[in-house]
């Protein structure tokens, strides 16, 4: 009935919001919101930095903590409600609405406003920050941390096309668990292009593939074959190609880019090699194709 991954529930402990779907002794707790102060930082699927790196969270995300202890904080990420343990130090209670994200794959926080300050720290494309003041070319988005201004867009500012945004990806890591510019993994790649564009994905490919979402059309169903060889409705651009265990994203009809653990980093490749490599591997074949609507 409960997902880990998506839902906030221990043997010993659970989110109060799920107290109704829970037997009556079942301990629960009401979360509290802190916010992500730490450029990046993994979300462990246990309290333990050596634990499977389940996901990632970015400066300036919103997460519900249900429990501190010995450094690691239990908690669901807001953004795509991902469920596990973020290291305590990495969280801030101190909430600071964003009004500006980071629309370039990565930028560097400088400690003063120009380019020959001390650089402390590098954001991520989608970290959230809220500018205080603009000097120039830089915005202040703390004490003593500045980024530049070119790099940043109006926190509602929202791209055209996802593919423009996962060709920005490209070349990037693989890294399984991650959601950032410096190492991502499949599901991520096309969570981070959508979202950019203002559509939510869930964090995981078999998420995005089974859950209902009104933006998305099934009517390709799994009968990507058949609409590759043109029998069918063509694949297009910004289709998801899901297998069991990833996904990509459709060039155009003959072409994907993805996060690729074979190649180890995010590349565009030929459908038809794409599908031929996987299924070699003992992955199978494509199981569905989702159109963005």
């Amino acid at each position: 009935m409960f997902d880990p991954r998506r839902h906030a529930v221990r043997p010993d402990l659970a989110d109060s919001r799920l107290a109704d779907l829970l037997p009556e002794d079942h301990a629960v707790v009401d979360g509290a919101l802190e916010q992500v102060s730490a450029p990046v930082v993994p979300i462990f699927a246990q309290p333990d930095a050596r634990a499977e790196r389940a996901s990632e969270a970015l400066l300036g995300e919103r997460v519900m903590v249900f429990e501190d202890r010995d450094g690691f904080s239990w908690c669901q990420l807001q953004a795509d409600g991902t469920v596990g343990y973020i290291p305590t130090a990495a969280l801030s209670p101190d909430i600071a609405a964003p009004s500006h994200r980071l629309g370039a794959l990565r930028s560097f926080v400088y400690a003063t406003s120009d380019l020959h300050g001390t650089v402390s720290a590098a954001l991520s494309m989608g970290s959230e920050v809220r500018v205080e003041e603009q000097d120039g070319d830089f915005s202040r988005i703390g004490p003593d941390e500045w980024v530049f201004t070119g790099h940043l867009l109006a926190a509602d500012d929202v791209a055209d096309d996802p593919v423009t945004v996962a060709a920005m990806f490209l070349h990037t890591p693989y890294l399984r668990g991650g959601r950032s510019s410096l190492g991502l993994d499949c599901s991520a790649l096309v969570q981070r292009a959508f979202a950019a564009c203002g559509r939510a994905l869930p964090r995981d490919s078999d998420m995005q593939a089974g859950d209902a979402l009104d933006w998305l059309d099934d009517s390709l169903g799994a009968d990507w074959q058949e609409a590759s060889e043109g029998a069918g409705t063509a694949l297009q651009r910004c289709d998801l190609l899901f297998w069991d265990g990833h996904v990509g994203l459709m060039v155009d009809e003959k072409h994907l880019i993805h996060a690729s653990a074979d190649a180890m980093a995010v590349v565009t490749e030929s459908m038809a090699q794409a599908v031929a490599r996987i299924e070699a591997a003992g992955a199978g074949l494509p199981t569905l194709v989702r159109r963005p609507i």
